[in-house]
């Protein structure tokens, strides 16, 4: 009877030792299951400080070369692919209007050269730009000019004209050949544009433009993204949010040369999957009517602040998010962007950069910093406190997913990856290189494998790790892998822990 026992015991445990090692899911990695094949990449939100570019801005001359230097060399470690650089024709370039009326321009002013620096570092670096204004001129933080009447809307031919004189000189006589997309009006539909929700004017004004565009001989040079817009539903708009998306690709789609839609999702949307599910049936909406390449222009997360050290700061305005000092703030976006690009978008751009770019209606009150930043580069200029510029935490997720995901990159399907709230993406270029990142937004650790055989990865890889006690980085605070692996059979076995993200990549 003994023998008997401990006879079926041992089935027991030996039958228990299989099905716990068959538990441990398999997911595959198709390439013939493309997600994008027009990939962009992913990038940031870049503004040349209107408030800190030259003597005569409201903080003065913040931004010395030394700050530059520091920005720009951040930027580089983030290897942006795209760069959205929105901007207001009377920051630069307009300077009042003649006796007769006339927009007086100035292509030279400091203004122009803080504009041409940010241009330059993106021209050398090859980075596709996405170039706009907020809106329609208007007084904003200048107090010489008094421009809040000088133009219509969107669909006001002088405006159209003024940008035109801006694209002519930027295009063909600074010769950038980076800026590839051009913005009319930031998120049309919401009730703080100039446009105020109006579908029509804002159309009105898109026809016009490039009518102007191919008037002028641009068209080769620079086409119109569209609609910019957000899911924020204005009540005075004849639609509703993302249906401006809809209605464009419907009315207008020969008028522009890729969609471009805002979101700022809740982090409990994200960490549901609904923010992937919303996104992948506008796309595929999009793409059933007029396929084209869609950006997802601006992704921050809102939300309730959770940085409680930074409640109550006397230099931030209501428009932040204070999440971006907490390290959780770095899973979610890292998570939302996996979503994203799941959900099909070919290029996906973080708001924002830099602390330092903007304030509250861009007025230029220091203490009303919009805080949406991976840092704010004049932390101790505006804030007294030199620690502001430090890079926060969500840096580190951001950069490995935008530095690591190449243009040239064409985005997979992951299938069988059923474990909840574990999201992950590849991409694979012709040449053999691969970028697979996992986001793990559950309480617990996941666990399985990786088979990547119809990919031919490389067999070197560099794994990226960011949990909260362990995310290595360099002098500089960049991220470096956390260990070099051999593949063993083209499969990775992944042991990702609760709230935290892990990148492998072939890029050595």
């Amino acid at each position: 009877m003994k023998i008997q026992n401990s006879f079926l015991l041992f089935c027991a445990l030996a039958s228990f030792s299989a099905q716990s090692q068959n538990s441990i899911p398999v997911v595959s990695i198709n390439p013939s299951e493309i997600i994008s094949n027009e990939f962009i990449g992913n990038g940031i939100e870049f503004s040349a400080y209107p408030h800190a570019d030259t003597e005569s801005s409201e903080w003065g001359k913040l931004m010395t070369d030394e700050k530059w230097k520091m920005v720009f060399d951040r930027v580089s470690f983030i290897k942006p692919k795209i760069a959205r650089v929105m901007d207001q024709a009377n920051w630069r370039y307009l300077k009042g209007f003649d006796a007769s009326g006339n927009p007086i321009v100035d292509f030279e002013s400091d203004q122009m050269q803080a504009l041409y620096k940010l241009l330059d570092y993106c021209e050398k670096n090859k980075i596709t730009v996405i170039l706009g204004e907020w809106g329609q001129p208007y007084k904003v933080h200048d107090t010489h000019l008094n421009l809040q009447n000088s133009f219509t809307g969107a669909n006001d031919q002088r405006w159209i004209d003024l940008i035109i004189k801006n694209l002519n000189h930027l295009l063909n006589v600074k010769k950038y050949t980076c800026i590839k997309y051009y913005n009319l009006v930031n998120e049309p539909n919401g009730d703080w544009a100039t446009t105020d929700g109006d579908f029509e004017q804002w159309k009105e004004g898109i026809t016009m433009l490039h009518k102007s565009i191919q008037k002028a001989g641009l068209d080769k040079k620079i086409s119109i993204i569209g609609p910019d817009a957000t899911s924020f539903n204005n009540p005075r708009s004849k639609y509703k949010g993302l249906d401006w998306v809809k209605q464009t690709a419907l009315q207008i789609p020969n008028l522009i040369s890729a969609y471009d839609a805002h979101d700022y999702p809740s982090k409990e949307s994200i960490r549901s999957g609904e923010f992937q599910k919303t996104f992948g049936d506008l796309v595929r909406f999009t793409d059933s009517v007029h396929k084209k390449p869609f950006i997802l222009g601006e992704l921050g997360i809102k939300g309730d602040p959770s940085s409680k050290e930074h409640l109550g700061d006397k230099f931030t305005s209501v428009d932040s998010q204070l999440s971006v000092y907490d390290y959780d703030y770095g899973v979610d976006m890292a998570d939302a962007l996996i979503q994203a690009m799941n959900a099909g978008f070919d290029a996906v751009i973080a708001w924002d950069l830099d602390d330092a770019m903007h304030t509250k209606d861009d007025k230029g009150d220091k203490y009303q910093l919009k805080r949406w930043g991976m840092f704010n580069s004049l932390g101790k200029e505006l804030t007294d406190k030199k620690e502001d510029e430090n890079l926060r935490p969500w840096f580190y997720t951001w950069s490995i997913m935008t530095r690591y995901f190449t243009s040239d990159m064409k985005i997979v399907k992951l299938d069988h990856l059923n474990i909840e709230k574990v999201r992950a993406t590849a991409g694979f270029t012709a040449s053999g290189e691969a970028t697979i990142a996992i986001a793990n937004n559950s309480d617990k650790e996941a666990n399985f494998t990786i088979d990547a055989k119809k990919l031919k990865l490389k067999s070197k890889l560099n794994k990226y790790l960011y949990t909260e006690s362990k995310r290595p980085v360099d002098q500089n605070g960049f991220p470096i892998p956390s260990e070099k692996m051999s593949l063993k059979e083209n499969s990775i076995k992944v042991s990702i822990p609760a709230k935290s993200v892990i990148l492998y990549t072939t890029y050595q």
